[in-house]
């Protein structure tokens, strides 16, 4: 079973019915535009999907990247080589790695990113996996009670803690901070999606702090224990992976120290989350 747009004896293996999906047979760097667009389009439709065997230097990236949409520039931690690109790198010398909670990339932004796509270089011996959950998903399993209220809601999300000392000030009005709805309508599948996460989500608008902290740990003990929409993504030197910000929330798993895990990540700029009447 192949995929509608990409080439021919393109490879298709789910991952899980919900989420997720591994492609082969093809180069992306040959993709023509229809074969771009048909991408995009899939990625949209399953969250998810990575393609092995992808080797490309870091400006091949970025000219790829910049096929799939407008390329975001990470407002703390952009490469200073390649602003369009932010480096994803741990080691033995690390103290943590990035995105050890479930979170979507910079939602704290007014126009948060879109399509982010990472290359891993070098992998440790095991581990390193990268966790995804389907937000579609996440957001039909609640009951029709909770989806009906949760659509009435907007959410503050702030970048002060993840990025706390990155700019050079401890100025909170330094971070970026905005308000996004609780669910949004992805603007291609036309799908509702939960849009809190535990890493930038920091207080629901209207509510009390205990009212907020109470429905916030509720919804994000449901997308973190949600194991039937989630699937996991095992690297090996050259996958690229794409996710959909807007559908999607990823967590990175720091198994494998003192190992390294080295790669890059692009991302495509999105548009302001919005609910659909």
């Amino acid at each position: 079973m192949g995929v509608q747009g990409l080439p021919a004896g393109t490879e298709r293996l789910d991952l899980n019915r919900h989420i997720g999906t591994m492609l082969s047979g093809f180069r992306l760097l040959d993709l023509d535009d229809s074969g771009v667009e048909a991408l995009k389009r899939f990625i949209g439709e399953r969250g998810v999907v990575a393609v092995r065997n992808q080797a490309m230097t870091v400006p091949e990236q970025i000219s790829f990247g910049k096929r799939l949409g407008p390329l975001h520039v990470h407002p703390a931690y952009a490469d200073k080589t390649y602003p369009e690109a932010l480096r994803i790198h741990t080691d033995a010398n690390s103290k943590y790695t990035a995105g050890e909670a479930w979170h979507t990339d910079v939602s704290c932004e007014l126009e948060p990113p879109h399509i982010s796509m990472l290359r891993i270089e070098v992998t440790p011996s095991c581990g390193g996996d990268t966790a995804y959950s389907s937000m579609y998903r996440a957001f039909e399993t609640l009951s029709k009670s909770m989806q009906d209220y949760l659509r009435t809601l907007s959410a503050q999300h702030n970048g002060d803690l993840p990025f706390r000392g990155a700019y050079g000030s401890t100025s909170p009005d330094e971070y970026p901070r905005n308000v996004h709805p609780v669910v949004c309508t992805h603007p291609v599948t036309g799908k509702p999606a939960l849009y809190v996460n535990s890493g930038f989500t920091e207080k629901i608008k209207g509510l009390t702090r205990h009212e907020s902290d109470s429905l916030l740990k509720m919804l994000f003990d449901h997308i973190a224990s949600g194991v039937e929409f989630q699937c996991r993504i095992r690297w090996e030197p050259d996958t690229v992976t794409f996710w959909d910000n807007r559908a999607v929330q990823h967590h990175a798993s720091w198994d494998y120290f003192p190992e390294t895990r080295s790669g890059w990540r692009v991302t495509t700029q999105g548009e302001r989350p919005f609910l659909a009447a």
